[in-house]
């Protein structure tokens, strides 16, 4: 089944580009220019994923993304804008979207990041629609990682702390996997890019940095003291479940 993407971009010009080269890559495509149409086709359609302009006829397209992520809704949304400044990056991605895009773009990245969005969305779906069979290799592959206060299912997708389920982002998830998995392995952000977002472009790196201070904001009691995403400066970041601070 085709997966559907939804273009809410108010140029005429650019979202006609914009789908056609969706389409070429095997989605649907539904469009709207506004948040409102956004968020009436959202009511009434199945959507996989969004590429969301900011200056839509009606508002900040981070409005969307900010009302979503309360209804804990964790649709892929690539925030594809001419707003390029540091400062709308850093908006932008504390809103809740898991990649942004400045214009004018390369039709190549834009393809490879879509793609990376649609690969986590369809892993998270797959993973939570799929009935558990015993098989040796899930026996021996032991699919949770398990720490003392934090439980990280990798076949449901699904994050425990303390017994309570956070809800992340495909994005979010994918980010903490890859450092759970090799705990006090530092990471640098060219990596994590590599590895989480598929690019090695170095103007992203605040991609991480935000992605990490959303991933701290759900996983920590207190952020700027972090328990398990630490920051090794000048590096990079690690996974590692500290001692609770007395």
């Amino acid at each position: 089944m085709s997966q559907t993407v939804l273009v809410l971009e108010d140029d005429g010009d650019i979202s006609e580009l914009i789908s056609l080269h969706l389409k070429v890559m095997g989605f649907d495509v539904l469009k709207g220019s506004s948040l409102q149409e956004g968020f009436e086709i959202l009511n009434s359609c199945s959507v996989d994923a969004i590429v969301l302009d900011r200056g839509l006829e009606d508002g900040d397209g981070v409005e969307l993304c900010q009302q979503l992520r309360r209804q804990q809704n964790g649709l892929p949304i690539l925030i594809l804008t001419a707003m390029d400044t540091e400062t709308d990056m850093v908006e932008g991605f504390e809103s809740g979207a898991d990649d942004y895009l400045a214009k004018p773009f390369s039709v190549i990245e834009f393809q490879a990041r879509i793609r990376a969005l649609l690969r986590r969305m369809t892993h998270r779906q797959w993973t939570e629609d799929t009935p558990e069979v015993a098989t040796v290799e899930s026996v021996n592959a032991s699919p949770s990682m398990i720490f003392k206060h934090l439980e990280i299912c990798q076949e449901t997708h699904r994050v425990t702390l303390d017994g309570t389920s956070i809800d992340l982002t495909p994005t979010e998830f994918s980010l903490l996997c890859c450092l759970a998995k090799r705990p006090d392995r530092v990471f640098s952000k060219d990596e994590l890019l590599s590895r989480v977002w598929n690019t090695d472009y170095d103007g992203y790196r605040h991609t991480v940095c935000c992605a990490v201070n959303r991933l701290r904001s759900k996983l920590e009691s207190r952020p700027n003291v972090p328990k398990y995403i630490h920051t090794v400066w000048g590096v990079g970041y690690k996974f590692r479940e500290s001692a609770p601070m007395k």
